[in-house]
């Protein structure tokens, strides 16, 4: 009932803005007639009736996808979309169209059959099948006479209980408790509503994606913090299919029946002369020569840009399905005002004609002439969409939406291809050795000029930045001499630094694009910005975010070499191996103690000394004091102690002991540690850490992940909507307020099982582990997803997992 709630609350105060105000009473309908090529079927056609809205845009668009790709070529379909219909209070449902289905059978006339789908479904085998199957006595057949989410109806014999009038006055338990006193419901076959994990291929004819929380297309991310679903590749496999044939429900060939008349028969409001600046932005930063504009301003009004536009002309003209004279750059306003299943096929013109970039202006608000949702995400994922289907176009997006007495709330979003095929990059540097050596490897892998800007240990000075942002009284400066001209690209590592990313992104006007890591900093929500996670932080998962085995790191061969160049003669000349330790130290979930400290340095010196090697032992800056003392007098005198000030210094030899290394141990509470151990291609022992007492922190996190993924469900055996507790403790999930704990042992398993490390036991080895290309394979992928060729020509696939690209090399 939370998000129910909410909603009410919400319209009550500003207005239904995720529904433009609508006097729909029927349906519209897209009619896909026999192929040309085959001999038409006799039989009646498929009549199929679709209840969705517009946060659904794209899973209405895969669902009938999903229906061309598996329907019979010699048939007629009806493809009947409900939506905004009249008449209906819609605050009280969970979603937009729960009791349009209780109309169909006066929406066909009360004759013949038809099918209900809900939006969230796919067909894997043509829904004639369904169509033409036996009712015997039933006016309805569904999987159980509770839900009516897939259902072939008698309209006949269903039309006198289920109608609009009922429809509008009686809620939907009634209804089907109606259906079920009367005789009325049939079963049908499960494999036509495969909900979620129920999907098995090449047995289910139809999946539900019915649980809310785990949608793959995430309709509405501002209600719930989205999971994976286990049968979600197959929906993302279907709309790229989509993509690649050009399918759009309506184009300008067919546009719905509205789009014609709102354009002829009203007036215009005339868009804001903000957006012109940011209009002027994108026309320097693209160096445009040629420019079109698609709006309801009047020429002379737009001799604020800096390039007078070689084309203006309405959105509606689209409508002609003329090619039109490419031009660099597109710009275009009062799309709002146009109808919202006309928005997608507009946008892929404006593409289409642009030769560099498209920019997108935007005012939302509860105005009569608005025929979209007034939802700045709504927005977000058509361009988003757009562009996925145009990858080699750059585009911006600006939302703005009126506020009494008030500048307007602004929102900006860039997207698709970096203008700069070679961009600037800023490396923003923690103080933590850590989150700096994540962003120099990433940086340095990534090929471009990089710049390292430090990011200093003062988070007074950083609080004090951020208040006056919040309260929009910040400079043009950020603390550090962070300032103009801003770069293309900025990585960054840890919550410190992702602050200063953001500061700099929002200076930037949106134009900068982040590429974020770490449990604390890489939360990018719904951006075209990157965030790189490791796979045992069990963070929730976004389109957006890449889950890597190990973190980057800055250790390569080339680095190793020189280091090794650099120092010499770190161990003596021996017959045994060289053995590097290194010693991390304390952090919330792992401790290291003298008693743990002392039981390994006997370990691991036995185990030099049985070996005829050499060891040396590295400690950091967590180390504390009393691990120390206990590893100094733990070993013997042949072992070399490298205690963390002195390695701290200007000529850290930390580089040339790992390249003098045969043999590397490592203790296992740090993926950083251990991935630049993995690095070094070279043998690679982990000793685990025991788990410290939770603190109080760490005890409510705990709660806090228990309650988050602690789910409900129905009579059904569905998952219930995520909801009340289990949303809010979600949602400070995905804002990293909490995480979850780090899956250590989870890590060092994976590693084991593909041989790269192996787990401290009795006696060290040496052995060939396989190269380990994560950080490169990484830094391809970032590449892709920014839409930029590889300086080298190499591709990348951007859906393979972290190993098997590692694997590939």
């Amino acid at each position: 009932m939370a998000i129910r709630t909410k909603r009410v609350i919400s319209t009550f105060l500003a207005g239904d803005l995720r529904h433009a105000e609508s006097t729909q009473t029927r349906t519209l309908c897209l009619s896909l007639p026999p192929k040309p090529d085959v001999t038409p079927s006799d039989k009646p056609p498929v009549r199929i009736f679709l209840g969705t809205e517009a946060v659904q845009f794209r899973a209405e668009r895969t669902f009938i996808w999903s229906v061309e790709r598996v329907r019979d070529p010699a048939r007629a379909y009806e493809i009947h979309l409900m939506k905004d219909f009249v008449g209906f209070e819609r605050r009280l449902w969970l979603t937009g169209f729960t009791n349009y289905r209780f109309t169909i059978p006066e929406l066909a006339g009360g004759k013949g059959r038809a099918i209900y789908n809900d939006t969230d479904q796919i067909y894997l085998r043509d829904p004639a099948e369904l169509f033409d199957l036996d009712m015997g006595e039933a006016g309805v057949l569904s999987i159980n006479d509770r839900d009516t989410s897939v259902m072939l109806i008698d309209c006949a014999k269903m039309v006198d209980l289920w109608n609009g009038r009922t429809a509008r006055t009686v809620g939907n338990r009634e209804l089907e408790k109606r259906m079920r006193e009367a005789g009325l419901w049939g079963d049908l076959d499960d494999g036509w509503n495969a909900r979620d994990a129920e999907y098995v291929p090449s047995q289910s004819h139809l999946v539900h994606y019915t649980t809310i929380h785990s949608q793959p297309w995430r309709p509405t991310p501002q209600d719930f913090v989205y999971r994976d679903n286990p049968a979600g590749e197959l929906w993302v496999s279907i709309e790229r299919e989509a993509d690649a044939a050009g399918f759009q429900v309506f184009g300008p060939r067919h546009p719905t029946p509205d789009f014609a008349a709102r354009a002829s028969g009203r007036r215009f409001e005339r868009p804001s002369p903000r957006r012109l600046v940011d209009f002027k932005r994108l026309i320097a930063d693209a160096e445009a020569n040629t420019v079109a504009y698609y709006g309801y301003d009047l020429v002379e009004n737009l001799g604020g840009l800096s390039q007078i536009p070689n084309q203006v002309d309405r959105p509606e003209a689209l409508a002609d399905g003329a090619e039109r004279e490419p031009v660099d750059v597109v710009l275009a306003d009062g799309l709002a005002q146009l109808p919202d299943p006309d928005v997608a096929w507009v946008l892929d013109a404006l593409f289409a004609q642009a030769r560099r970039a498209v920019a997108v202006a935007v005012t939302v608000d509860d105005s009569a002439h608005r025929s979209t949702p007034a939802d700045e995400i709504w927005w977000y994922q058509q361009l988003e969409a757009a562009g996925r289907r145009t990858p080699t176009r750059h585009w911006r997006l600006v939302v703005r939406k009126p506020r009494l007495g008030r500048a307007p709330k602004t929102w900006r979003w860039s997207g698709g291809a970096l203008l700069n095929s070679r961009p600037t990059v800023w490396a923003l540097l923690h103080y933590k050795t850590g989150h700096r050596s994540q962003t120099l490897g990433l940086a340095e892998a990534l090929g471009w000029s990089t710049v390292p800007k430090d990011i200093l240990r003062a988070p007074w000075r950083y609080g004090v930045a951020m208040c006056r942002d919040a309260l929009g009284a910040g400079s043009p400066m950020w603390p550090g001499e962070l300032r103009a001209p801003w770069p293309d690209v900025v990585v960054a590592s840890g919550w410190l630094p992702a602050v200063a990313a953001r500061a700099i992104q929002s200076r930037s006007y949106g134009s900068t694009r982040l590429v974020l890591m770490g449990r604390r900093g890489g939360r990018v929500g719904e951006t075209q910005d990157i965030a790189v996670v490791c796979q045992h932080f069990d963070l929730p998962p976004n389109p957006r975010q890449i889950e890597t085995v190990l973190p980057p790191n800055k250790v390569d061969a080339e680095q190793l070499a020189a280091a090794a160049d650099q120092w010499p003669n770190l161990f003596a000349e021996g017959n045994g191996p060289n053995v590097v330790w290194l010693v991390g130290g304390d952090n919330a979930q792992h401790v290291l103690d003298a008693e743990t400290a002392d039981r390994l340095a006997c370990c691991i010196d036995r185990q030099v000394s049985q070996a005829n090697g050499e060891l040396a032992i590295l400690t950091s800056r967590r180390t504390r004091n009393q691990a120390t003392e206990a590893i100094q007098a733990a070993i013997g005198p042949n072992s070399r102690f490298v205690a963390w000030p002195s390695a701290g210094g200007t000529a850290n030899p930390y580089l040339g002991y790992l390249a003098s290394a045969d043999i590397i141990v490592v203790t296992g509470e740090s993926e950083s540690m251990i991935a630049e151990a993995v690095a070094t291609g070279k043998p690679v022992y982990i000793a685990p850490l025991p788990e410290a007492n939770p603190n109080l922190r760490r005890r409510v996190a705990d709660w806090v992940v228990t309650q988050a993924s602690h789910d409900r469900f129905n009579a059904r055996g569905s998952r219930r909507p995520q909801e009340g507790l289990q949303y809010c403790c979600a949602r400070l999930i995905e804002r990293r307020i909490f995480a979850p704990r780090r899956n250590m042992a989870a890590l060092h398993e994976e590693l084991v099982d593909y041989g790269v490390v192996r787990m401290l036991g009795d006696t060290l080895q040496t052995w060939r582990p396989p190269a380990w290309h994560e950080t490169e394979w990484l830094a391809q992928r970032i590449r892709a997803m920014l839409r930029l060729p590889d300086a080298e020509g190499r591709t990348v696939d951007t859906n393979a997992s972290p190993i098997a690209a590692v694997r590939a090399g």
